[in-house]
């Protein structure tokens, strides 16, 4: 009797633990109305690594790839946990910036959709907009091959943040904690 009850009190708690945590994840898609510019994330701690040539990126303003130390987190970055070490909380990030949440969603999730996730091009020759894509993507498929960096990306106000993480639920909860700091 007292293993079923410790099993129900540990299953109890993992299960509170887990549903707080999903509940605290962005959405995919946020409506903010502020509109954000590469300055409000220098102030909490983005290194610009760098600025991309957007002329052929139809309605984005500026587009940005960097890095960022989330202090909360010590697992490492997905490229490194995929080599096997760790890097202390560095992430990636690629940041889109638009004139609105709609020009975002209009004009950006189709070249978005192509860079990131388990289906992400990673080719130069037949990605959507090929500016930057060494660094959407890292080393470590089976043969050799590159492996997406970003696992997906979240539309905040005018902007669409590609995350770094091997999986989509990685990428977002890194993405989460990556704009609440824009709070």
């Amino acid at each position: 009797m007292r293993k079923i009850l410790l099993i129900f009190i540990i299953l109890s708690i993992f299960y509170s633990c887990s549903s707080n945590e999903s509940e605290k994840l962005l959405s995919k898609i946020s409506d903010v109305s502020k509109v954000y510019s590469i300055e409000d994330f220098s102030e909490f701690g983005l290194k610009i690594g760098e600025e991309y040539d957007i002329s052929e990126l139809p309605q984005a303003q500026s587009v940005y790839w960097g890095f960022w130390k989330d202090v909360e987190a010590d697992e490492g970055s997905a490229r490194f946990q995929s080599l096997g070490g760790s890097v202390g909380g560095m992430r990636e990030f690629e940041i889109r910036f638009y004139a609105s949440h709609e020009d975002a969603l209009n004009h950006g999730v189709k070249y978005a959709d192509d860079a990131t996730g388990k289906n992400a091009v990673l080719t130069k020759q037949e990605s959507l907009w090929p500016e930057g894509i060494r660094n959407r993507r890292t080393s470590g498929g089976p043969d050799g091959s590159p492996l997406p960096k970003f696992g997906d990306y979240i539309i905040f106000g005018n902007l669409i943040v590609f995350c770094e993480g091997m999986s989509s639920e990685e990428a977002i909860q890194n993405c989460t904690n990556f704009l609440k700091n824009l709070e």
